[in-house]
């Protein structure tokens, strides 16, 4: 699911950068569209990069907290075995 996300926003992103430079190059060469329809497709090609962004963050933020975990886990393995250890 996350990959089909993900494919929509890139999908999203290109067509949105795509249509601005069409609007720019309109604007430079005459019969000029508005300065928002110029800029609408530069504010929805952010919002989609900015909203896969938030997700890669969320995936890494996830697999950082249980990598520490895990470390977690290993440090008190490793305190157990010196705690017995030292009791000898």
């Amino acid at each position: 699911m996350e990959d089909i996300k993900k494919i929509i926003l890139n999908i999203i992103f290109w067509i949105a950068l795509i249509v601005g430079i069409i609007m720019i190059l309109w604007r430079i060469l005459g019969d000029s569209p508005t300065d928002l329809a110029i800029i609408t497709p530069f504010i929805i090609m952010l919002i989609s990069k900015m909203w896969d962004m938030n997700n890669e963050f969320r995936d890494f933020r996830y697999h950082v907290k249980s990598s520490f975990n895990k470390v977690g886990e290993d440090i008190n393995r490793i305190e157990t075995k010196i705690d017995k250890l030292n009791k000898k």
